[in-house]
């Protein structure tokens, strides 16, 4: 069986760099639909590698010489590793969906979206393979490819913002574009900080002139320092409500975001990270009644409506990181 493993193995790395191969030429025609198929040809045997190698009573080869299809490959690895395979998971699901269906695609030009899900797809294959098999896919092929071309690089946020042309694209296009953002929502519904997409923005500014940004890459004249310099500038701020409050430093957030980026943990996310954070800690009344009581401050909770336009209907808590803090007040740190 170690030799059928190593085959499926180098198989699979044949094909995902023939997938590469043939989306950076220049002039390839159908060139999404065939790197659709090689990528998912690439991670079929790749999972089946990984079934093969850490379940090896499951049988992925059948007695007629048949194989266990890609779908059930994915859906029995999805299952296996969880939360940890979610994004590769919906990606591929993605990639899978555009091969199966792509000539409903034909009269729409969606290759910014194909272009981002197999950029990211290629970064999660390499880290699968590095992971569950020990192979560094990218220093065996020492392949740094930029993409030049005669247009400027898109951005497929541009291509989902309420700016874009969906609107005007076919049915196929339109369910296809939803079934990403759903796919986004639900990785953003299990706590995951990433995205299915690959995306990046560069901006170029003088050192000098830094502010007001989260992070800042900076390349700088000093020779004592890299060429480029990263640094994190955002300075503090104060949740609150009161729009005419002084000294406050203002942040224009919006409600989906907010659960993104301040209000991030549920109460099993609290329970779970105080029960590492103090020795003492214990889930019972006494610690329900001091959550209870933080819930009166937007500075550390905030409910999330399941319908924006009922605050009476149901809803879900959520709390800031800050909440940790409060908490380490009435509990013994390990």
């Amino acid at each position: 069986m170690e030799e059928v493993l190593d085959k499926l193995l180098l198989n699979s790395k044949s094909s995902q760099l023939a997938c590469i191969e043939i989306h950076n030429k220049p002039t390839f025609p159908f060139r999404y639909e065939l790197c659709a198929i090689l990528n998912i040809n690439s991670w079929e045997l790749l999972l089946k590698s990984f079934i093969i190698k850490h379940f090896p009573k499951v049988i992925v080869i059948r007695p007629d010489g048949t194989t266990k299809p890609f779908d059930e490959c994915l859906a029995f690895v999805a299952g296996e590793l969880g939360k940890d395979f979610s994004v590769a998971k919906q990606n591929l699901e993605k990639i899978y969906e555009y091969r199966c269906n792509t000539i409903h695609f034909y009269q729409d030009d969606i290759d910014v979206l194909l272009f981002s899900l197999l950029s990211k797809n290629i970064l999660l294959y390499h880290d699968f393979l590095l992971k569950y098999f020990g192979i560094d896919i990218a220093s065996e092929t020492n392949l740094i490819l930029l993409p030049i071309g005669f247009k400027k690089p898109a951005s497929p946020i541009d291509f989902l913002s309420n700016a874009s042309q969906i609107e005007k694209s076919s049915k196929a296009v339109q369910s296809f574009v939803k079934s990403i953002i759903k796919s986004t929502e639900q990785i953003s519904d299990e706590g995951i900080e990433d995205s299915i997409l690959f995306s990046f923005k560069m901006s170029l500014i003088n050192e000098s002139r830094i502010k007001n940004a989260d992070v800042v890459a900076a390349i700088t004249r000093d020779k004592k320092k890299a060429a480029i310099r990263v640094e994190n500038v955002i300075s503090k701020f104060v949740l609150t409500d009161d729009e005419n409050e002084e000294g406050v430093k203002k942040i224009k957030i919006d409600e989906e975001n907010l659960f993104r980026t301040v209000y991030t943990q549920t109460y099993h996310d609290v329970t779970v990270k105080c029960k590492k954070l103090f020795s003492d800690f214990k889930i019972n009344n006494n610690f329900n009644n001091k959550l209870k009581k933080l819930k009166n401050n937007p500075k550390f909770h905030k409910p999330r409506y399941l319908n924006l336009d009922n605050p009476k209907g149901g809803s879900k808590d959520y709390y800031s990181v800050k909440v940790y803090d409060e908490l380490a007040k009435e509990y013994t740190k390990k």
